[in-house]
């Protein structure tokens, strides 16, 4: 009875609260007006209290039944439910329990009306989930107050739903829980995306904050516990990181925050944020900012930053140390003959052995390419750096195997002196680099001592790639022409293409004092394609002339051999100056026929255009006589060693004889280069070699003195020596 009358007086004292609002809030109140759903099965009451509603401002749907109260909610949910407590089909309490274990329809309010008497009824209300009751006989008045207020305590209710599921799923998706901890009686809350970070069973509870830190890593523990304590002393705190095991010992990493709870000093909160992919991520980051992703070692950048502050500890300590610049030996030879994976293989094979001879202090990091940098730290004297360097020529002279082919690699490692060489990284690296190309003049294979003097020479070849980049543009090539003449008939069949670079202060430069910086800067492409477009122009302004079709060879480098456009270039070029396929030889080194793949598809490319290929320099690379049958080409240029040895060296002589047979049997041509004498060229044509190029007939010669050496003719002459063989005199008409 005491309870039921506290209701009534609670009941009483709301009605005379209602009454007293004032008409402002009346009026600002009507806001709060919305769809409302009448339920009772007495039409008499339901008509006037609809009509009531109605004139409050309020939208009503009207139901006769519990069932098609139902009914209603199916297809139009209302703002608010007056529900009657005593109805004869379904009893309102029904239809309130259906409406609440529906969980869309969960937070529509819903009021009951009810007899002054009738108790048990409001008890049973509030049982079944009702949000209020209102007496009968109702004051209308009051309803329509007590009707917007629950409204907007409902809207209210709702806003306040909504943002804690947005900060609830905001915390599930940044993996953000939250904990707090007594002290003083040392209880633990965790929040339930905690217990999803931790993966925790249902039954597992973490009261203590012992229980949680049984699940932080061992090396992290003592760390994460000191730092929580201290928030208790009032310490500054700082964010830290740390290692989790959770429940399935799968080890994650958190971000944790902490500080004391609001007017308490004891309650310690936290938050808690499994930060493991973004971990992952930034040590992604790291890794490819830090570290080359092919060898693994350090990166320039990483090598740039380590010397940098390596540099400022030697000079606060007054220590020395020492850089070495290491560049392989050929490695060029190794990409062009046996293939870019190859090369990298090499690569990461060097990386290894750099790492196995270095000391604990020392650092190696790969620049670019094939060059590395080793800084020796701490070191006594420049002695300590050639042993460190000794070690890594014997280290990395071992040998390999790179597909099917054993070689040994071979480097040039330059040395540098802090402080003596350079007090800064740039200048360092500058005497570092200077040594190390000193090293590779010496003969390769070695290191050496930056000397003063090799700056020039260091700035020299920084000059030459900035010259070469703008040669181009102002026109400052130009090709020479060397005949290619044929022995039996004394005529010049053919010429070959060499580019000459008219430098502005250093006169007119062979190729081999540019060819291989074209090369490195990556000009090379461009310079080929300047070679092929200008020789087939000549060819054709020969033949305008009244020249016979001569045969025109151009070199081709084996970066441009390999590039996939080089077909495409050549048919270009062909249609735009008119020079026929046909009378195009294309001579590329004895490296290119080492890569199989795409360079045997690149062969077969330019084969299919008509022109001619020649393999350049045949006998000094890797080539055999066994892999010529495997080759579309059309002839071999016997490289000018072969030329020079052949009439002192026995063996130079069978094995030139060897390769002008296999060629022949083969159904190739054969060239022979560098031929300086009669005595060559007699030999030659008692091996039958056709055709040869050198100084005995004409040095190569510029565009407009060729006529005139095709017009000359070169006559043979034939003599029995009475040795069984026949010689040839060479000489030169007029």
């Amino acid at each position: 009875m005491r309870k039921t009358f506290n209701i009534l007086q609670l009941n009483h004292r709301c009605e005379k609260s209602d009454l007293e609002e004032s008409e402002s809030e009346l009026q600002s109140a009507l806001l709060c007006s919305g769809r409302i759903l009448l339920v009772d099965d007495d039409h008499g009451c339901r008509l006037a209290t609809s009509e009531a509603l109605k004139a409050g401002g309020f939208s009503v749907d009207e139901a006769a039944s519990g069932e098609e109260a139902l009914a209603i909610f199916e297809t139009n949910v209302p703002d608010m439910v007056l529900l009657d407590a005593l109805m004869k089909d379904m009893d309102s309490f029904e239809v309130c329990q259906k409406l609440r274990n529906n969980r869309h329809y969960s937070r529509v309010p819903i009021l009951m009306v009810t007899g002054l008497e009738d108790m048990d009824s409001v008890n049973l209300a509030f049982e079944s989930g009702a949000d209020g009751f209102i007496s009968k006989p109702i004051n209308f008045t009051v309803l329509i107050h007590r009707l917007r207020f629950q409204l907007r305590a409902a809207q209210d209710a709702k806003a306040l739903h909504e943002s804690k599921e947005r900060l609830v799923n905001a915390q599930r998706l940044a993996k953000l829980g939250y904990w707090r901890w007594d002290a003083a009686t040392d209880e633990l809350v965790l929040s339930d995306e905690v217990s999803l970070i931790l993966k925790m069973q249902q039954e597992t509870s973490y009261e203590h904050i012992d229980d949680y830190l049984a699940h932080i890593h061992a090396e992290d523990r003592e760390f994460v516990h000191n730092s929580i304590t201290s928030v208790l002393t009032g310490a500054p705190q700082q964010a830290v990181d740390f290692r989790l095991l959770t429940h399935d010992n799968k080890e994650i990493i958190v971000h944790q925050e902490m500080d004391l709870a609001p007017d308490s000093g004891s309650v310690v909160v936290g938050t808690v944020q499994d930060i493991t992919r973004q971990h992952a991520a930034e040590q992604r980051i790291r890794q490819l900012a830090y570290f080359d992703e092919l060898t693994g070692i350090a990166s320039r950048a990483y090598f740039y930053q380590h010397t940098g502050d390596l540099i400022k500890g030697a000079l606060r300590r007054s220590e020395q140390f020492s850089l070495l610049y290491l560049d392989l030996d050929g490695f060029k030879d190794i990409n062009d003959s046996l293939g870019h994976d190859a090369g990298d293989e090499l690569l990461k094979i060097v990386a290894q052995r750099l790492q196995q001879v270095l000391r604990d202090s020392d650092f190696v990091a790969r620049l670019s390419g094939d060059e590395f940098c080793i800084l020796v730290d701490n070191i006594k004297d420049k002695y300590d750096a050639a042993d460190v360097s000794k070690r890594c020529l014997i280290e990395i002279n071992k040998p390999i195997i790179l597909g099917q082919n054993n070689i040994c690699p071979r480097c040039s490692i330059g040395i540098a002196h802090f402080p003596e060489d350079g007090r800064d990284l740039q200048a360092l690296l500058k005497a570092a680099d200077s040594a190390m190309y000193a090293a590779k003049g010496e003969g390769k294979h070695r290191y050496a001592f930056y000397q003063p003097a090799l700056t020039s020479l260091a700035e020299e070849r920084l000059q030459i790639e900035q010259d070469l980049r703008l040669a181009i543009e102002r026109n400052e090539f130009e090709l020479h022409y060397q005949p290619q003449v044929e022995l039996k008939t004394g005529t010049i069949v053919g010429v070959e293409a060499l580019i000459r670079w008219h430098h502005p202060e250093k006169g007119l430069l062979s190729p081999d004092k540019f060819i291989h910086v074209a090369e490195r800067i990556g000009l090379i492409k461009q310079l080929g394609d300047w070679v092929l477009e200008t020789a087939c122009h000549q060819a054709v302004a020969w033949r305008e002339m009244g020249l016979p079709r001569l045969q025109m060879a151009v070199n081709i480098s084996p970066t441009h051999f390999q590039d996939p456009a080089l077909a495409a270039t050549v048919v270009r070029i062909l249609a735009e100056t008119g020079w026929q396929a046909a009378n195009l030889e294309l001579e590329v080194t004895e490296s290119v026929v080492q890569t199989t793949g795409d360079n045997i598809d690149m062969f077969n490319n330019l084969r299919a255009i008509g022109l001619k290929i020649a393999i350049d320099d045949f006998g000094t690379g890797y080539s055999s006589l066994a892999s010529l049958k495997y080759l579309p080409i059309n002839c071999l240029k016997i490289d000018r060693l072969f030329v020079i040895d052949m009439l002192k060296d026995p063996e130079s002589s069978i094995i030139l004889g060897a390769i002008v047979n296999v060629a022949h049997a083969l159904g190739h041509g054969v060239i022979a280069e560098g031929v300086e004498g009669l005595d060559q060229a007699v030999a030659l044509y008692g091996i039958g070699c056709e055709v040869v190029q050198g100084y005995f007939f004409s040095r190569p010669v510029v565009a407009e003195k060729l006529p005139g050496l095709v017009q000359q003719n070169f006559k043979p002459v034939t003599l029995d020596n009475g040795k069984g063989f026949t010689t040839l005199s060479v000489l030169k008409s007029g």
